[in-house]
Formats: structure tokens, sequence, C-alpha cells
């Protein structure tokens, strides 16, 4: 069981986490659809999107070892200013119908989700590795909260500002992301002692099965949950034309799929294995590519995009899982952000052909794609079994 002190820390990351969530969702249930108004033309509509994931990609690594340097806290804090400054220049965009604005505030809005990314690492530090899961778990959890009230702010601040439609849904956003600076005042994460040799260099765990393959998890989890959630609102409102409701519930329920299984996942992993648990992520990932290829109405989607949220959990908290449990406290850096600039690159990269192939070749086709990287996983999911196999009579 946690201590007081451990199970304060864990509340206040999942409750920042909850903050930056809600803001992730706000933007992704948007962004797309204002790119469509903005952008010159059709198939860039998606770039700002994208250009978040690049520059997330690109900070991963550098606040990671800043985080190593300075410590957790004054680097999370910065990530909450610059989260809040984001957007509201993405609400400034839409206001003055500027493209060039919206995909600059969209990078630095990428800028705050880089460092974000690293509460649930954070949730795992000076923890035994049998609680390490637990506490990843309990910090993605507080996504729950950003499902719930993400799409609300959506909904009733859509058309907030007068002739400026979606502005109104990120001057919000930017306002609730400040509530994070209350949170994180009181965290307290002892900075790493640092030895003379640093500790191993990142060659050695590229030699680690388990760490390839939990980057791996890590990596194609989360780039196959913005693939299809970044081109959903093109589908469902431009194309199905379910209407702006229709798509702030699918995307609603998608992140309810995403985190509620959070309150368990660790204990699950606990119970049966990370490979178990990484292979149900899988599973739910086939199911959700098969649902929307033959989507045709509300509820077929629904059913992929949460079908979607539930392989995400499985594969990355599993995945990070992996990676959490193999580095000493000055390796966490280093290990840590080249794990997240991995994830970070596949995800920009998935997140930018989403838009391409959906206006170009279109639904069907684009959730067909996804298959490709889900077979990646599956071989790396083999190897590490094998791995493992052979490891067992050693150990014997």
């Amino acid at each position: 069981m946690f201590t007081t002190p451990q199970r304060n820390t864990v509340i206040r990351l999942a409750s920042a986490q909850a903050l930056s969530m809600t803001t992730m969702n706000v933007n992704i249930i948007n962004t797309a659809l204002v790119g469509v108004l903005l952008a010159p033309m059709a198939w860039l509509a998606t770039l700002p999107l994208s250009l978040q994931f690049v520059t997330s990609m690109m900070t991963t690594l550098p606040a990671s070892l800043l985080m190593a340097r300075f410590g957790r806290r004054p680097v999370l804090i910065c990530g909450v200013l610059i989260s809040s400054s984001a957007t509201f220049t993405l609400g400034m965009a839409v206001l003055q119908k500027n493209f060039l604005m919206f995909c600059i505030g969209g990078m630095m809005l990428g800028v705050a989700l880089g460092i974000a990314s690293y509460y649930r690492y954070a949730a795992a530090d000076e923890l035994p590795n049998q609680l390490r899961p637990k506490a990843i778990s309990y910090v993605l959890a507080g996504g729950l909260f950003a499902a719930l009230i993400g799409p609300e702010i959506s909904r009733r601040t859509v058309e907030l500002v007068p002739e400026a439609i979606y502005a109104g849904c990120f001057f919000t956003a930017a306002t609730v992301q400040l509530l994070s600076l209350f949170v994180l005042a009181g965290l307290k994460i002892k900075r790493p002692e640092r030895s003379a040799s640093g500790g191993r260099p990142i060659g050695v765990f590229l030699r680690m099965p388990v760490y390839i393959v939990g980057v791996l998890c890590c990596a194609v989890g989360y780039a196959l949950m913005s693939y299809l959630m970044t081109a959903t609102p093109l589908q469902v409102v431009n194309v199905a034309k379910l209407g702006n409701s229709a798509n702030a519930t699918i995307i609603q329920w998608h992140v309810v799929a995403m985190f509620l299984p959070s309150f368990f996942t660790g204990s699950l992993i606990g119970r049966f294995g990370a490979f178990r648990i990484l292979w149900s992520g899988v599973a739910f990932y086939l199911a959700s590519i098969f649902l929307a290829v033959t989507a045709a109405g509300f509820w077929p989607y629904w059913l992929a995009l949460v079908a979607a949220g539930l392989g995400w959990n499985f594969l990355f908290v599993g995945g990070t899982s992996l990676v959490a449990r193999v580095a000493e406290p000055e390796e966490r850096g280093r290990v840590q952000g080249f794990a997240d600039l991995m994830t970070m690159t596949t995800v920009a990269v998935a997140s930018l052909s989403a838009g391409a192939i959906h206006s170009q070749l279109g639904w069907e086709a684009l959730s067909l794609a996804a298959l490709g990287p889900l077979l990646l996983v599956c071989t790396g999911l083999l190897w590490l079994g094998v791995m493992r196999s052979r490891d067992k009579p050693r150990a014997a």
C-alpha cells in the first residue's frame, strides 16, 4: 500500500493529469474542425495537430533531462504556463482567422504536452517495483475527469464568442489549465542523486528486449489512438454528417474508455503480468479496426472509438510499466526521455498521416492501414515471449 506522502504525490499528479487531458480533449475535439475552416488546402486540416505532436516529440528528451537536473516540479509548472498560453493563442488565432497563428499555438501546446507526459513517470519515482504500475495507472486515471469535462466545455462554449465559432473552447481551456499551478505547488519529489558515471549508457537499454518492447507498445499504442481520434471528427462531422454534438459524445466516451480502466489496470498487471495485458490491448485494437471499417452510423463509430480507448490503455500502461522498471533513478532522464521521444515521433507521423489518408483515400482505407503497426506490436510481443522462455531455464 502507498504511504501518506506517496498517496499525496499520486493524487496531485492525477489531478494535474486530469487538467492537462481536459485541455488535450478540448483540443482534439475542435482543432481539426478549425483546421478545415482556416487551412488553405483541405489536406492541411490536421497540420496544427501534427505540429503539436512534432514539438511534443522534440520536447520529451530535453524535458526529461531538465527534470533530472532541476527536479520534476519546476519543469512541470513551466509546462502548465506554456499550456495556458498556447490555448489562449489558439483562441486568438480563431478570432483573427489566422491559420499560421493557429499552427504556432499548436506547436506551443505540443511543448506543454511533451512536459505533461512525465506526470505518469513522476508518480513511479521512489516507489518499489510492485507499486509502480498502480501509481502510473492511477495518474492516468485522472484523464477520466477530462473525459467528462472536456466535451462539456466544447459543447457549451463552442459559440461563446460571437462570430468566432470554437474560439470560446480554447479560451476556457486556457483558464482551466491554470488550476494546475495550485495542484503542483505542493508536489514533493526528490531530485535524483547523480554518480560520477551518471549510470549506464542508453545503448545498454537498447539491447534489453523488455525495454524495446515497452517502448514499442507505448509508441504504437499511443500513435494508433491519435491516428483514429484525429480523423474521427473529420469523418463524423464532415462525411457522415452526424453533427458536432455526436462527435463530442463519441470522443467523450473514447476518452472514458482510455482512462476508466486505469483504476484497475495496475492491479491487473500485478495479478496477470504486463505481457498478458499487452496482448489484451492488441485484441481491443483489432476489434476497433473491424468496427471502424464497417461503421455506418453513430453507434458503430462509438463502439470503434471505445475499443480504441481500451486498446490504448492496455498498451500504454503496460508499455510504461516495462519502461519504468529498467532504469535506476539517475538513468531515468535519458531512458524515459528516449522512450517518450520514440513515442511522440510515432504519434506525430500518425497524426499527419491521418489527415492525408482520410482526405485522399477515405475512412475505410485509413482504418485498414492501422493493421500494419499493430502487426509490428504482435511481432515484438512474440519476440519478448521467446526471450522470456529462454531466460527461465537459466534462472532455474
